[in-house]
């Protein structure tokens, strides 16, 4: 009998096969004293491990560079990284030194105590990195106690599935490109590294199925669905059928997407609409251009301090940030400055108690407390504005004071950059608090664009912690308030002259591009993977139908009411145009 597990669709691509169970693990090291004779030859092992650990690392992101593409190859550098931190360095030395213990025994306590803080963050962006550290840990483990690799191959000559808690990057990209099918594992996101390279390499994967990898045994049949995050085990006949009939549609439809990437965003009725990107890491922007994206409309840049022990440095910001605004020459690329707090605190910074941190000490708050972290980022963004048009986000704003606060950090670090233009950085609010939203009259003379986030708003509004499951039947960001918030700042914002965007998860929903625009937006910011589908819905709607559509939903008193309506209306246009949902 077949049965379903669920995960987090990591990379696209539905195919059949066989798993291989892939368990693999960092052997135990001996605890070992030395004597005061031995510390100055186990210091210098552990600089040599760490040397060759690096040598070999670089390498790899040399072959990955040649054989996947110089993005993907840059998905080694953190690791590189990490074996320059001071913090793994001095520790360790200092664990040699103080308490007599061998190379590889004090490195391996040294990175126990980082994988430690990392787990306490909690973030998945951190928890994305524990495999960079599993990847670094084994590397220089592995020079001082003479370790070999560990082979991710199966037995024989037939294609396979892999089945893992997880992987490394360094395995990821040594990977038999002929015989793997497929990727399945316990851990990891869309986000994770392994991730990143399974899309480049073309690899369907489902990522973070947790405990139901155990229903997987070796050689099992699978059916994997890349997109949807699900695999079948155990496929029964019928399933296979349906398997296939749904692969031939949607290669079908795939093809129709294809031909339209390039094409300007229209709808049914020719309303223009323009289609931006939102980026985790400057690794997504390639991706996003091929996608059709006309721009970023959000650049997240926790990536550069999350997991991190020290401040980024203004160089790795400003490298990070010219890579992103070099893929868009022509067009804007929104940059959003560090959104910490909430589960997103780094490690270098001394996280407070709160009793409730989503409404505690976080984003713009954070940054303009702590100016020689804000000033580094407002810097290098400075820099990186002079090669094409970027423009800064603030997040989680309630007051103007905020914004005139960032206005003459901007302008101070600016005026000690050369090459910086500081007129052509334009300063925008993301609005994601009721405050905002009531204010935007008073915020529009001092902004010259906002962001609607939609995630935030609604916890906000409706008083509910989006991270809550017991509370996820309250949280719906087509609530009648809500929708009556997206109109008034739309309408006020346009009266004041100040254009406005939506870069929220509401964006790619199908009932929420409805909604918004309907409600008169025309530019949406979506993840990368949502572009095509987003763009073919568009295509198939009419802005005209839907704004009375909106008008009419101001008299629902239900959220669920709402999508019932915008459910059946995108269910007979999508039908009527021949488009499969």
């Amino acid at each position: 009998m077949s049965e379903y597990v669920k995960g987090i669709g990591a990379s696209p691509g539905r195919v059949v096969g066989s798993a291989h169970r892939v368990v693999w693990d960092i052997p135990r090291v001996e605890h070992r004293t030395i004597e005061p004779a031995e510390v100055a030859d186990e210091l210098q092992s552990f600089r040599g491990a760490l040397s060759l650990a690096a040598d070999g690392i670089a390498r790899l992101r040399d072959g990955t560079a040649e054989a996947v593409g110089a993005l993907e190859a840059n998905i080694f550098e953190p690791q590189l990284v990490m074996l320059r931190d001071p913090v793994l360095i001095e520790g360790t030395e200092a664990y040699i030194r103080d308490n007599r213990l061998s190379a590889a025994r004090a490195f391996d306590w040294q990175m126990f105590e980082i994988r430690s803080q990392f787990l306490d963050t909690a973030h998945a962006m951190v928890l994305d990195r524990l495999a960079d550290l599993r990847d670094v840990r084994f590397r220089v483990l592995s020079h001082l106690l003479q370790w070999e690799e560990q082979a991710v191959v199966a037995p024989g000559d037939e294609p396979y599935v892999i089945v893992a808690d997880d992987l490394t990057p360094s395995m990821m990209v040594s990977l038999d490109r002929e015989r793997v099918l497929g990727l399945v594992t316990a851990a990891g996101s869309r986000g994770s590294h392994v991730a990143i390279l399974a899309r480049s390499l073309g690899v369907p994967a489902v990522m973070g199925v947790g405990d139901e990898l155990d229903r997987i045994g070796e050689g099992d049949r699978l059916v994997i669905d890349g997109m949807a995050g699900e695999v079948i085990v155990e496929p029964d006949v019928g399933e296979l059928a349906r398997f296939k009939a749904d692969t031939v549609l949607i290669s079908d439809r795939r093809r129709r997407i294809e031909e339209l990437h390039d094409q300007p965003t229209l709808s049914r009725d020719g309303r223009r609409i323009r289609l931006l990107a939102n980026l985790d890491r400057p690794s997504d922007a390639e991706e996003a251009r091929r996608a059709g994206a006309e721009g970023v409309g959000l650049f997240r840049t926790e990536f550069l301090v999350i997991a991190h022990t020290t401040i980024p440095a203004e160089e790795e910001q400003y490298e990070a940030y010219r890579r992103v605004v070099e893929a868009f020459p022509t067009s804007e690329v929104v940059l959003r400055t560090f959104d910490l707090g909430g589960d997103k605190f780094p490690i270098f910074l001394e996280m407070p108690k709160e009793e409730n941190p989503y409404l505690g000490w976080r984003a713009i708050r954070v940054c303009l407390d702590l100016p020689e972290l804000f000033s580094n980022q407002l810097r290098a963004a400075a820099r990186a504005a002079r090669h094409g048009d970027l423009r800064i986000l603030l997040p989680m704003v309630v007051s103007v004071d905020e914004v005139t606060r960032t206005r003459d950090l901007l302008s101070e670090v600016s005026a000690s950059v050369a090459e910086a233009d500081q007129r052509s950085i334009r300063l925008g609010v993301m609005v994601e608090t009721p405050a905002a939203v009531e204010t935007i009259d008073l915020l529009a003379p001092h902004v010259d664009f906002f962001s609607l986030g939609t995630n935030d708003l609604t916890q906000y509004t409706l008083a509910t912690d989006r991270g809550n499951p017991r509370l996820a039947h309250l949280y719906d960001p087509l609530h009648p308030a809500l929708i009556r918030m997206y109109r008034r700042l739309r309408n006020t914002a346009g009266e004041c002259g100040v254009p406005v965007s939506v870069c929220g998860a509401l964006a790619s929903d199908p009932a929420g591009v409805c909604v918004l625009l309907g409600l008169g937006y025309d530019t949406l910011s979506v993840p990368v993977y949502s572009l095509p589908e987003v763009k073919e819905l568009i295509g198939a709607i009419s802005i005209q139908e839907l704004e009375g559509m909106c008008h009419d939903a101001n008299r629902c008193e239900s959220p669920g009411e709402i999508r019932r309506r915008l459910d059946e209306y995108i269910g007979d246009t999508l039908a009527e145009a021949g488009v499969a949902r």
